[in-house]
This record gives C-alpha cells, sequence and structure tokens, in this order.
C-alpha cells in the first residue's frame, strides 16, 4: 500500500544515483577483512563441496557421500573458485556480492508497496542490518537464498498481480531453483495460496497458474522424497523412516508459534510495529466490507499488494510452526527484506494516522495535503530511528572489525552457543605443516581439520543423537559421513587408538566443542587437558588446540612457556613456521599497515605472590632501527594499575638477525589472575616467540 510519504517526489535519476552510491559503499564496507578469521560454523560443508566439484565435477565427500542439499550453491562456489581462485576470501566475497544485489531489488519490489523514498529508506536499513553484514560474510547459502526468494516474490506478483508473462515465466524458473540453493526457499509456494485467497478461485484455476503449480510442487515434494530416501549428508535429524507415519514425522511435528516468537525476541520493536500493521490491514478489510466510503483512499491493487506482502510472511511462519527444525532465528533469514518492508509499510500506516491526529486541532477541515506530506514524513522518520531493531552503524563495524575472543549476539547467528569465533584454521595448518607420512590425526571437527589440515583418521565425538548426527556404520566400522574418518566417541577409545598406534605419531585437535559436555564428555575433556606437556598449539580462540602423542623426538613440545606468542588470541600478525621457534611457530609482525595494533587478554591460571621474570624471546628487522616498536604491560586485572609496563626499541632487540631474549623484573602483589597487554607500534618487523614468567622465589605458577 502506497503510503503518504511516497508523494514527497524524487527524479528517477536521483534514487539511481543513490542507489548506486550504497551499494558500492556496502559493498566496501562487507568486503574489508574477509579473510581475517577462520572458516566456522557451516562453512566447511560447503567449501569441501566447492572444492570436491572441483576435483570431482560434483559435490562427492571424502566419505563417498553427495551433498545433494544446496547444490546448485556449491556448484555456484565452485564457478567463483574457478574464476578467483580457491579461497576463503573470493568464496565469502560471492555471499557479499549477492546481499549487495538485495538492495536494488529490494528497491524495485518496495517501491510498489511503500513508494520510492520509503523504498530507499529501506535499502539504507537493509545496508546497516547486523543480520545483513553477518550473513554477507560467511561462506553459507544465507545471502543467495535472500536474493532468490526476494526475487520469487518480485517476479510472482509482477506476473500474477500485475499480469505480465514475462515475469510469470521468471517467476516459475525462480521457485524451481530456489530450493537447490536451499531447502528454506520452498517458502516462496505459499505466494500461490496468497494468490487464491485474494484473487478466488476463478483467477486462480486457470492454466497459467495450474502448470506452473504444478511442476513447482511436484518438483519440491520430490526433493523430499529424495532427501528421506537417498541424502547420506545434509540432513537435520537422524533418519531411518520404515513407513510413510515415519517420514511424515522426520519433516513435521506438533504445531508451535515458535517463529513468531523469535521475530519478536530478534525484533522486538520492529516486530510490533509489522503486527500491529497486521491488525491495521484486517481493520481496513472488515471497514470496507460494511462502508467502502469510509476508506475510498485505498485501492483494490494496493490493498491486494499489501495483503500479498502479509501472507507471504504469515504462511512461511505458520508452515515452520508443523516443520520441524532446530528453533534458529537464522532460518528467518531469506524473510528479512520482507519483514522490513512491512515494517515500513505499517510504520507509514501509523504515521499517516498521527500526521491527521496531530493537525485536526488546527484544521476544522482537515488537514492540507501539504501539511500531512510533512508531519507524516516527520513521524515517519522518527519511527524509523526510534524503532528499528539491530541496524546502526557501531552495530555494521563490530561485525566486520571482529576478532577472535569478541561477543557475539545468538540472536543473530544462531542459538547453539556459538558465542564466540571459532579458529579451526590455526590448529589444521599448524598440523598440516609439521605432520608426517604415517602419523594418525584425531578432530573434534573433521571437515574443517581436513580443510586446513589435510587427511583425518578419527572423528572425536561423544554426543548423542541430536548434538550431530554425523555418524554411520560401515564394514569397517562406524565411521563420519563427511570425510570418512573412524569413529570416536569415548575415553577407552581414545586412549586405545593413541597406545596401539604407539610407534606412530598421534595428533589430536581439539575445537570448542571440549567445553560442551553434551559434545565431549567430561572425562574425555579432563584427560585432554591433563597432557599439558603433549601440547604443541593453540587456536587464536585460546580454546582450540592441538596435542602431539607418541612424539620420540619431543622436539615442539618441548619447552613449557607462560605463553606462546603465536597463542595470543587475536588476529593480527601472521603466524609462521621457523624450527629455530619454541613449538615451531612464531607471531610475525609487519609495518605495512602502519597502524598501531592493541591487544589485552588474560593468561590462564593464577599466579602466587612474589617477584618474577618477564622474558620475551623477539627478532627484529635490523635494516630500520625504531625507538618504540613493541610495549607489554602486565596488571592484576582489567582496570588494576599496571605492575609492569614497558616500550622496547629495535636498538635493544638487536642480536645479529637471531632471536634473543630480553628480560624484566616485577612483583605480583597477591594471588591472582593477570592480563597481558600488547601494543605493535605498526612501524618495523618484529617476530614474536614467546612470553614467560619465571617466578624467582620457590612457589611458581599456578
Amino acid at each position: 500500500m502506497r503510503i503518504s510519504l511516497s508523494n514527497l517526489k524524487r527524479p528517477g535519476t536521483s534514487a539511481a544515483l543513490f542507489l548506486i552510491l550504497l551499494c558500492l559503499f556496502t559493498l566496501g564496507l562487507r568486503l574489508r577483512n574477509l579473510d581475517r578469521l577462520s572458516l566456522w560454523m557451516d562453512e566447511g560443508f560447503y567449501v569441501l563441496a566447492a572444492e570436491e566439484i572441483l576435483e570431482h565435477g560434483y559435490p562427492l565427500y571424502p566419505s563417498g557421500h553427495i551433498l545433494y542439499k544446496g547444490i546448485l550453491y556449491g556448484y555456484l562456489l565452485s564457478l567463483v573458485s574457478l574464476i578467483f581462485g580457491f579461497s576463503a576470501s573470493s568464496l565469502r566475497a560471492f555471499s557479499v556480492l549477492t546481499s549487495v544485489a538485495v538492495i536494488p531489488l529490494f528497491y524495485l519490489f518496495a517501491k510498489k508497496f511503500a513508494g520510492r523514498a520509503a523504498a530507499l529508506a529501506g535499502c539504507v536499513l537493509l545496508a546497516f542490518s547486523a543480520w545483513e553484514t553477518e550473513y554477507a560474510r560467511t561462506v553459507i547459502y544465507f545471502a543467495p537464498l535472500q536474493l532468490i526468494y526476494l526475487a520469487g516474490l518480485y517476479f510472482f506478483y509482477r506476473g500474477f498481480f500485475e499480469n505480465r508473462k514475462k515475469d510469470k515465466i521468471a517467476a516459475a524458473i525462480v521457485f524451481f531453483l530456489a530450493p537447490h540453493i536451499h531447502q528454506l526457499a520452498m517458502g516462496v509456494f505459499f505466494c500461490f495460496a496468497a494468490l487464491f485467497l485474494i484473487k478466488g478461485a476463478r483467477r486462480f484455476f486457470r492454466k497459467d497458474v495450474l502448470i506452473p503449480i504444478g511442476i513447482v510442487g511436484l518438483s519440491y515434494l520430490a526433493i523430499q522424497v529424495h532427501e528421506i530416501f537417498f541424502w547420506k549428508v545434509g540432513y537435520v535429524y537422524e533418519k531411518a523412516p520404515a513407513s510413510l507415519a515415519e517420514a511424515l514425522a522426520y519433516f513435521f511435528q506438533s504445531f508451535s508459534l515458535v517463529y513468531f516468537r523469535e521475530i519478536l525476541r530478534s525484533f522486538p520493536s520492529m516486530g510490533l510495529i509489522l503486527f500491529f500493521g497486521v491488525l491495521i490491514l484486517l481493520a481496513e478489510y472488515l471497514i470496507r466490507r460494511q462502508k467502502p466510503e469510509a476508506v475510498p483512499a485505498v485501492k483494490d491493487d494496493s490493498l491486494a499488494g499489501w495483503t500479498y506482502l502479509n501472507l507471504s510472511l504469515i504462511f512461511p511462519l505458520l508452515f515452520f510452526g508443523f516443520f520441524r527444525t532446530h528453533v534458529q532465528p537464522r532460518y528467518l533469514f531469506q524473510l528479512l527484506p520482507l519483514f522490513i518492508l512491512l515494517f515500513l509499510v505499517a510504520l507509514g500506516r501509523i504515521s499517516l494516522a498521527l500526521g491527521r491526529l496531530a493537525l485536526a486541532p488546527f484544521s476544522s477541515k482537515g488537514a492540507s495535503k501539504t501539511g500531512l506530506r510533512i508531519a507524516s514524513a516527520a513521524f515517519f522518520i522518527i519511527g524509523i530511528f526510534l524503532f528499528s531493531d539491530q541496524i546502526g552503524w557501531r552495530t555494521t563495524m563490530s561485525i566486520i572489525n571482529r576478532d577472535y575472543k569478541d561477543p557475539i549476539r545468538t540472536d543473530v547467528i544462531a542459538r547453539s552457543g556459538r558465542t564466540e569465533h571459532h579458529d579451526h584454521r590455526g590448529p589444521g595448518e599448524y598440523v598440516r605443516r609439521y605432520r608426517r607420512e604415517g602419523d594418525l590425526v584425531i578432530a573434534m571437527h573433521m571437515v574443517f581439520q581436513y580443510i586446513y589440515g589435510g587427511p583425518t583418521d578419527d572423528w572425536l565425538w561423544s554426543g548423542g543423537p541430536g548434538t550431530w548426527d554425523a555418524w554411520e556404520q560401515t564394514p569397517e566400522g562406524w565411521k563420519d559421513v563427511y570425510v570418512g574418518a573412524r569413529w570416536i566417541n569415548s575415553l577407552e577409545g581414545l586412549r586405545k587408538v593413541i597406545e596401539e598406534n604407539g610407534n606412530r605419531r598421534v595428533w589430536l585437535v581439539t575445537s570448542p566443542s571440549i567445553d560442551r559436555w553434551d559434545h565431549i564428555h567430561r572425562e574425555i575433556a579432563s584427560f585432554i587437558r591433563s597432557q599439558a606437556d603433549k601440547l604443541v598449539f593453540r587456536g587464536r580462540d585460546a580454546t582450540s588446540e592441538v596435542y602431539l602423542f607418541n612424539d620420540p623426538e619431543g622436539r615442539l613440545a618441548a619447552g613449557s612457556r607462560t605463553l606462546e606468542a603465536e597463542w595470543i588470541p587475536a588476529s593480527f600478525g601472521r603466524i609462521e613456521y621457523d624450527p629455530e621457534a619454541s613449538k615451531g611457530s612464531v607471531l610475525h609482525l609487519s609495518g605495512k599497515t602502519a597502524a598501531v595494533r592493541t591487544v589485552s587478554f588474560s593468561l590462564p591460571g593464577t599466579f602466587a605472590p612474589g617477584s618474577y621474570r618477564l622474558a620475551l624471546r623477539i627478532k627484529v628487522d635490523e635494516r630500520r632501527e625504531q625507538d618504540r616498536i613493541l610495549g607489554v604491560a602486565v596488571s592484576p586485572g582489567p582496570r588494576a594499575k599496571d605492575i609492569h609496563s614497558r616500550f622496547y626499541g629495535s636498538r635493544e632487540l638487536r642480536r645479529n638477525g637471531m632471536y634473543g631474549t630480553v628480560e624484566d623484573s616485577l612483583v605480583v602483589p597477591r594471588q591472582t589472575g593477570l592480563r597481558i597487554k600488547i601494543i605493535y607500534s605498526g612501524d618495523g618487523e618484529l617476530w614474536l616467540d614467546y612470553l614467560d614468567l619465571i617466578s624467582t622465589e620457590e612457589k611458581t605458577f599456578e
């Protein structure tokens, strides 16, 4: 429905120019820091699929199973890899491009219902939405899913409501292809139900509707039947249906309004405005039925358009009430542009009513058109600022500049415990660098280990059904369904693998699942954590680790330091491998950006009161001289006064191109944990090996 704000006419060229500038700005913003953090969440499944497509021509996993889920998305990723190279940044850039393409498509769609000005406002909301920014930067199907879903809604409306033949064909093609990005796109099928309710049976039961609904409906049914009987990977729940009733139980459950609550949970203010708009729509229908002259400004086509938008949102939400899923806000992502558009339309109707109320005391004959435009526009703009949820510059930049250990809001990503970004890259690449032929690799996340570290022999996971149903029984025993690694699900099984391979080095790669007892039993986690002498690497999330067992040389595990520099929980700097370094790796800091970088973090454990020596092993580029290249401060807490603070210059760190150790003294006043603050000046080049706190008294680190 057009709101009064649309009458504030702007030339089409001005809107086009604004859109171009907004898209370019959003593109540049979302492309920043794409490769800063490791692959995580479900990115690994599609990265592996794209890699296997490049090798085999289809997404054949190392386990021998094919990933049919999102198969079109997998092929699009492989095409991107062929053009731009196979890397996390190029694959993530594809999501960025599709997310930016949503903006002009949203404008074309939204201006039909809300007018040009409100449509442009919606484009700005999309550009600075936390949801959009979050999923635009992942190798997951959400951004292209949203684009094709919105395209389906757009072409369907133009084709079947505006009676454009070419758009009917386009809508049918989009509807047919969309579930092959992800099955969540099947929600576009409810457009046919909306058409039936709005236009009636006489319009619905025509050849131009029945043919596409038949073809699309049968294709959707075929996808679901194929999933039940042929999918070995990509499904959500463990399945083995023996009857039609069990097959239906796999997909459906008792009805719940949980996804309506998810909208109000993630978007409390916008959700209330949207649902209030639904009530306004119902009221206008009732008034129009009883007193048509009471709403003379409402045309049949505009009321039908607003109804189409509401039904296109409500029907999928009702369907989710029956559909069996893990309840996650991300499953609503494809509906976000529609949600924003309905919010704007409802806000426009409310602003129009408020404008009339505000001007009523000043005119007995009613408000003038100009005065009403100005008043309603003012209320509309104020409403956007007051009621927009999860939208803003600060929110957007916190996502783009995210570092390891930064908190993540679970109402944006998922309600599954991913409150920080995980580092699978560091541990995996470390194993790849130092593994030898004949070594055995055990991993908690076998897919990421395979991507970053190479073939994985065993998968360690003790969680039961519903945690990660990724196992299957094979003639060789229980294995995972992705890379074909043997499944270890107990402490006894883990010990057995290590002990029976005493003549082979055994790598154990952990993940943040080690802190979740529904994933890794407590006794397994306790055993692993007790093997401190086997620890050779820790990821920059300060949780993912690498342990090396049965290593007769003991070179990598030798020497226990307070903190290896490459374990610092921050993304700046580059990890390099050096046989002269402790644990075989160092943190390389380069001054190419000339930007000061700072990181603060807590050291593990607590320290007894007394005197300590702070030792830094470091190497600098001796071709340049800097008075202040690296600063280190130690404090008993985040707000406590420093007990040590010093900036080091390149002169005092010179060791003729070799690593050297610099030492300082400090006193810990009481039994406490310690925080370290490291400042890199951005000027000069250095390789930081480790930081060690050594007690000069009898009682040491606990």
